[in-house]
């Protein structure tokens, strides 16, 4: 029985493993990096709308809000449901990497695996709220982010869990920092022709490091609402864009990190042209 189960497991692998490796699929995933691009790219603009001083205080300056602004234009609707199926398809290529893409069981593999997820995890997210906007069902991360902190802080252990999600999305906004500044995002990409590599690098770089340190302030956000036990404290990246603006050349901070999240979002155009699927 358990040999049949064992033949019965490789051939869902190899079955999971051809549908990976379609060309309409692999089309849909690279689609995917488009939708993150887009996403980013409203992101840094609303940041540095908020910075100069063009936005108001609160004002959804994360991911909800680039899908609001989506939402408000015209064919953005269109626009959403596009977003959705690209991270859709890209979250479950990610999936089958991390179940069958594996060859060996060292930790360098495993380590491969759990990245996968971690990344199936955020395009699984940006689906599901594109989604959600395109339905006219989408509501404010701020709000949630909140919400959940609240629910947390009200459960026995729950300022520990809020520390331990703070220095998970500390240790996360490092590890992006350390990614651009050792330039180690080639390893995802086929080289391009070298004048297209310089500007990919640039970008690379630029969107990694400062992206990067906006989920650090996200987390230190969190971990601050966990010592104080203030789940008002605990918001996402809108709320750290607003607690950013307030220090003294917090704007100038602001407006560097929003340039950041453009260069993300370029970047990730070039990513879904020559990403390694």
């Amino acid at each position: 029985m358990s040999e049949q189960a064992e033949q019965a497991a490789r051939k869902t692998g190899r079955e999971a493993r051809r549908v990976a490796d379609s060309r309409w699929f692999e089309v849909t995933a690279r689609a995917g990096f488009v939708g993150s691009g887009i996403v980013h790219l409203l992101i840094g603009y609303l940041a540095i709308l908020l910075g100069i001083g063009n936005a108001s205080s609160g004002s959804e300056t994360d991911q909800s809000g680039a899908l609001q602004q989506i939402a408000a234009v015209p064919g953005g609707v269109v626009l959403l449901w596009v977003v959705t199926v690209g991270c859709a398809a890209l979250t479950i290529r990610l999936v089958l990497e991390a179940v069958v893409g594996g060859r060996t069981d060292d930790a360098r593999a495993w380590l491969a695996r759990a990245k996968n997820v971690a990344k199936a995890v955020v395009y699984g997210v940006i689906a599901y709220s594109a989604a959600s906007y395109a339905v006219g069902a989408g509501k404010s991360s701020s709000g949630s982010s909140r919400s959940a902190a609240a629910s947390a802080l009200a459960t026995p252990g729950g300022v520990f869990l809020l520390l331990l999600v703070a220095a998970v999305a500390v240790a996360i906004g490092v590890g992006l920092v350390v990614i651009g500044c050792r330039r180690s995002f080639w390893k995802q990409l086929v080289h391009p022709p070298q004048s297209v590599e310089r500007v990919v690098t640039v970008l690379g770089v630029v969107g990694y490091v400062l992206k990067g340190l906006a989920v650090v302030v996200v987390g230190v956000l969190i971990g601050v609402a966990g010592v104080r036990s203030d789940p008002d404290q605990a918001t996402g990246l809108d709320g750290a864009f607003d607690a950013l603006r307030g220090m003294p050349g917090g704007s100038v901070v602001l407006v560097a990190i929003g340039i950041g999240f453009l260069a993300f979002g370029v970047y990730s155009f070039f990513r879904a042209r020559y990403a390694r699927l």
